[in-house]
């Protein structure tokens, strides 16, 4: 995810803290492997303090062992639950969300997120121009540079937390970001990167249509 491609941004804080934040009934699908720990723990505990026995050590370790296979398993329906509200969300033009996906509309336009995708891309443009002044970088963000304007745009209209934005739009966003192949992350010149984000910003806020565009 090349959001990860700047100093101060990290992957894995962001998809736990963010995408996780919000998700209907986490608790209980997290809740096997919290409970396959918790009694790896006292097992260890047992074993350790009162009952050196190598069988109770073999025990706590497959209870070790059955709660990251859980672990892995229940991410999996998060990351399958997330998709299919995605899916639908992508493709609505209207203000209508669905109670069964209410929940990843909410996280996608929340004041949070929104403050997290605007830093991202301020920090990216910041960095396209330091990296231009350094040694050549494998990473050169040449599209972000020639387009700072539109990046700007973007990021500001994320900022104004007073005005809605759609997860539509927000999602197109983050497909901008996370998305390694998108004009963001060019290293050459041309009329990609303007494009892409004026299209977002006509799907982000389409009641300001007149200012969607940038060049």
């Amino acid at each position: 995810m090349p959001i990860l491609a700047t100093r101060r941004v990290g992957a894995w804080g962001y998809r736990l803290v963010v995408e996780l934040r919000g998700t209907p009934m986490l608790w209980r699908t997290l809740a096997p492997t919290g409970a396959y720990v918790a009694a790896a723990v006292a097992g260890a505990v047992a074993w350790a303090a009162l009952l050196p026995d190598r069988r109770l050590a073999a025990a706590a370790v497959a209870l070790v062992l059955a709660g990251v296979v859980e672990l892995v398993r229940a991410l999996r329906r998060l990351t399958l639950q997330r998709r299919v509200a995605d899916d639908w969300l992508r493709t609505a033009t209207g203000d209508f969300v669905p109670p069964a996906y209410a929940w990843r509309a909410r996280q996608l336009t929340s004041a949070r997120e929104r403050r997290t995708l605007a830093r991202t891309l301020r920090l990216l443009e910041r960095e396209a121009f330091e990296r231009h002044r350094r040694p050549p970088h494998p990473l050169r963000l040449t599209a972000v540079r020639q387009h700072w304007k539109c990046v700007d745009l973007l990021a500001e209209a994320l900022d104004r937390l007073d005005e809605p934005v759609t997860p539509a739009g927000m999602l197109r966003v983050l497909d901008l970001i996370t998305n390694g192949a998108s004009p963001l992350w060019s290293g050459m010149k041309g009329p990609a990167l303007g494009s892409a984000i004026s299209t977002t910003l006509a799907v982000l806020r389409p009641d300001r249509l007149r200012e969607a565009g940038c060049g």
